[in-house]
Parts: structure tokens; C-alpha cells; sequence
């Protein structure tokens, strides 16, 4: 018979069990949403050909052992090409990079395609020089600077000298009771590094060439001049105003430290201190294999140094590698500041693709590359040098390396803590500015006569069309 007790309880079961079967629906849901992902974090990183790789994919390799479904790619392509394939991808609003490298020099043609790493990527101040993030990995955004792209490695401008030669007791008293200085490094001002060129090559015959200073129009005079003009703009306020030690960002110091009346810096270059340095610039040319301006580039100017017959090279540091790799010559090898204790830097970029889907594993790997354990490795893989100052004392303490190469090492992080003597990295640098300084001051070099009015008729050239490129 059918009674009120046995409903009520009919209607607790049935309520009962639809609440189980909620329960367990839940169940599978929480299940379902946080088990484990299987799917693949694939990250591609494009870079161009360059040593480093060998690092970079040792280290691609060991971020993945460490997070199960992240698989990293890097792509390497020629240096005159990567660029193109970068931009064209990235103007697209294409995901398929979400790694790009830059260069110093490139980088406001990139700031419009990448991500802020402010608030991705942390950045340890004491830890990277400030000058190698200054020349690259900043852009202006309504008057605030914007993190745009992370240094990896420390690649400087400066001079690379036979220690051996330059400490030759004998020629060391001669040379000192003749210009009342030391023949080893530092030098106070350009002038004293003419003076031993010409002591070594001239007075004394020692070596046929002094500190091998690269003139090649297609690229290098744009460091070499910025690297002599240095010395010049920081000893002249009437160009480098309040800002002596860089200029001002971007613009750097081939532009005044201050702004004109339309809120941009003039060209520095053709007043005085330009003038000087480009006439410099002439007479340490003098003192390379001849003809100068045409036997000597990127690929070539460390030979006379690594084959004894030079006293030194004003060259990047990326060609270290080669000079320390000589065991005939590495433990005569040392790396000094440029006259008046500067340098120029070189260095690269890693940037997040704005488009990329996966940024933060993006930046999670750029910040485990310039972690000083990972960031120390780059010199064990490629012979290049860390951006990590924790990084360059891990190497400098390392007994099983030769005390040169830790010698040269440190010498090298010293030089990109001062790193501030640099071309302007505006976005029209590489299609404007370059071939407009370049091809007239090259003119110059290659001429007859070192007279100051043709170095100020080149300037001036130069000048006038930058005026007109920036506006």
C-alpha cells in the first residue's frame, strides 16, 4: 500500500541520486579541465648564422628536458637575409617566429612588431651593463622607454693588442723616455695610439703595421668613425651638452646629447670634434696594409694581429674567438678600452613576435638564456662572450681555462659596462643614415689629401642629408 513515508522516501533516493550523478559529472569536468596537457608548446626562434647557435640550441635543448611539452626550433639564416624573412613575417601579423634576433643597429625597425618585455622579462641591473641595453634594447613610447629586446652576449668595439710586443722591456724604455708615456694600453687620447703606431712601424721597424683600423665603405666606417669620434664628442659640451657618455637614446652620439628647437638633435659630426676624429680616423689608416680603405674589413681585420705583423686591431670582439683559438699567439692576446676609457658596443637582440601565442614561455626561455649558469655557456659552446657580469666571474674563476682567456674575458665585460660610443639605431639607420655617412667619408679616406677642409666638405655632405633624413 502506498504511503506518505514510502513517497518521502522514494523522493530522498531519487534526489540522492541525481546528486551523485551532479557530483560525478563535476567530477569529470575538474578532471577533465586539470589534468595534465598533452598538447605541444612549439617555439620557433630565428636568428642569423653566427657561432652562437651552437649555444643557443644547447640551450633550446635543456629548457625542453626541463618543461615537458615545450619543443624550441631555432631557424638560422644568412645575416643578409634573416632580416627580410623577420620583417616580411612580422608585418604580416604572422605567429610563425616567436623568437626574432636583431641587431644594435636595427632595432626601431622592429619596435613596432614586438612585445614590451616590461613586466615578462626581469631584468637584473647590477647583472647586464647598461649601455648594452641602452644601444638596442630600448625605444622611445611617448616619451618613455619601452623594453623591447634582451642582450644576450657582450660584443664590443675595441682594441685587441699583442701584449707581448707592447711590453717588450726594450722598446717599453725607449718608447717611454722618447714620449713620457707607457707603449702598453690604456691610452689617455687618439693621438697617443698614432704615436705608437708610428714608433713601432716607422721609428722602430718592429712590426710593418700598427692598430689595424677598418675603412671599408659597405658597412664599417659606421663603427669605426663613432668608435675615434667617441674620445672627441666627450671632451666637446658644445655637441655633447649634458650627455658626454652616450647621447641621447637612440640618436646616440653621431647626433648632439640635446635636442634642437624642433624637439631633434642636429648631427654632431661636422663641427670640430668631428672633423678631428675623421682626420684621425686618416692617419691611423695610414699605419694598415695598403691600400687602405680597401684591403681591410670585418673578415680580415684581425689577420695582421694573429699573424704577429700588427700591433693590435680596432675591431669587434665576435672575432676573439679566432685570436684565442691561435695557440701560438692566445696568451699574448689582451682587450683594452678605447683612448679616454670607452667603448662601442655590437651586441644582438632576442625579441617576443607581438602575434605569438605563446609569449610567456617566450620570454620564460629569453630569461633562462641570460640566467648566469645558461648565459655562462655561451663562451663554452662559441668562444663568445656573456652579457651576465654573475656569468663572466663563473668563467674568471674557472681554473681549468687559461688565465689569458679569463684575462680577456673579464677585459671584455669591462669594455661593455663602458660600451656607450655608438651610431644611432634610429629605424631609418641601416636604409638612410649608413650609405649617406658612408660613401662620402669613404671618399675622403681613400683620397689624396687629409687637408681639413675635405674632411669638413664630407661631414658636411653627411650632415645635411641625415638633417634632411630625420627631419
Amino acid at each position: 500500500m502506498y504511503t506518505k513515508k514510502r513517497a518521502i522516501g522514494t523522493t530522498v533516493i531519487a534526489a540522492i541520486v541525481i546528486i551523485l550523478i551532479v557530483i560525478a559529472g563535476i567530477g569529470v569536468y575538474f578532471y577533465e579541465t586539470s589534468a595534465p596537457s598533452t598538447k605541444t608548446v612549439k617555439l620557433n626562434v630565428i636568428t642569423f648564422t653566427d657561432p652562437s647557435n651552437a649555444w643557443l640550441k644547447a640551450a633550446a635543448a635543456s629548457f625542453d628536458a626541463s618543461h615537458p611539452g615545450v619543443n624550441i626550433s631555432v631557424i638560422a639564416q644568412g645575416f643578409s637575409s634573416y632580416t627580410t624573412t623577420e620583417l616580411t613575417s612580422l608585418k604580416a601579423a604572422s605567429p610563425t617566429y616567436n623568437i626574432v634576433t636583431y641587431t644594435s643597429t636595427s632595432a626601431l625597425g622592429f619596435e613596432n612588431y614586438v612585445a614590451n618585455l616590461q613586466g615578462l622579462v626581469t631584468l637584473n641591473s647590477s647583472d647586464i651593463p647598461a649601455p648594452q641595453l641602452n644601444f638596442g634594447g630600448y625605444a622611445q613610447a611617448n616619451g618613455t622607454k619601452v623594453l623591447i629586446g634582451i642582450p644576450y652576449d657582450s660584443s664590443t668595439f675595441s682594441i685587441f693588442y699583442n701584449k707581448t710586443l707592447l711590453s717588450n722591456p726594450t722598446l717599453s724604455a725607449e718608447f717611454q723616455k722618447e714620449y713620457g708615456y707607457s707603449l702598453s694600453p690604456p691610452w689617455s687620447s687618439w693621438q697617443a695610439v698614432l704615436n705608437v703606431d708610428n714608433f713601432l712601424v716607422h721609428q722602430t721597424h718592429t712590426v710593418p703595421y700598427g692598430i689595424v683600423v677598418d675603412g671599408s665603405e659597405s658597412h664599417d666606417i659606421i663603427d669605426t668613425y663613432p668608435a675615434i669620434f667617441g674620445y672627441y664628442y666627450m671632451n666637446d659640451k658644445s655637441v655633447s651638452g649634458n650627455n658626454p657618455q652616450g647621447g641621447l637614446l637612440n640618436y646616440n652620439i653621431m647626433f648632439n646629447g640635446f635636442a634642437g628647437s624642433n624637439g631633434i638633435p642636429a648631427p654632431s659630426f661636422n663641427g670640430t670634434a668631428g672633423v678631428q676624429a675623421l682626420q684621425m680616423m686618416y692617419n691611423l689608416m695610414q699605419y694598415d696594409p695598403q691600400p687602405a680603405g680597401t684591403t681591410v674589413n670585418y673578415g680580415t681585420v684581425f689577420a695582421p694581429l694573429q699573424a704577429g705583423e700588427a700591433a693590435g686591431a680596432l675591431m669587434f670582439t665576435a672575432d676573439a674567438s679566432t685570436l684565442l683559438s691561435s695557440k701560438n699567439i692566445s696568451s699574448s692576446i689582451g682587450v683594452t678600452t678605447l683612448p679616454g676609457g670607452y667603448a662601442e658596443t655590437g651586441t644582438d637582440f632576442y625579441a617576443i613576435n607581438k602575434y605569438s601565442a605563446n609569449q610567456n614561455i617566450a620570454a620564460e626561455f629569453i630569461q633562462y638564456l641570460i640566467s648566469p649558469a645558461i648565459n655562462s655557456q655561451i663562451y663554452r659552446y662559441s668562444g663568445e662572450f656573456p652579457i651576465s657580469k654573475a656569468a663572466t666571474a663563473m668563467l674568471t674563476s674557472n681554473t681549468t681555462l687559461s688565465q689569458p682567456v679569463r684575462s680577456v674575458i673579464q677585459d671584455v665585460f669591462d669594455t661593455a659596462s663602458v660600451g656607450w660610443a655608438n651610431p644611432p639605431n634610429l629605424a631609418i639607420t641601416s636604409s638612410t643614415l649608413i650609405p649617406a655617412f658612408n660613401q662620402p667619408v669613404y671618399a675622403f679616406l681613400t683620397g689624396s689629401t687629409n687637408s681639413t677642409s675635405a674632411a669638413q666638405q664630407a661631414l658636411n655632405q653627411a650632415a645635411a642629408a641625415w638633417a634632411t633624413a630625420v627631419g
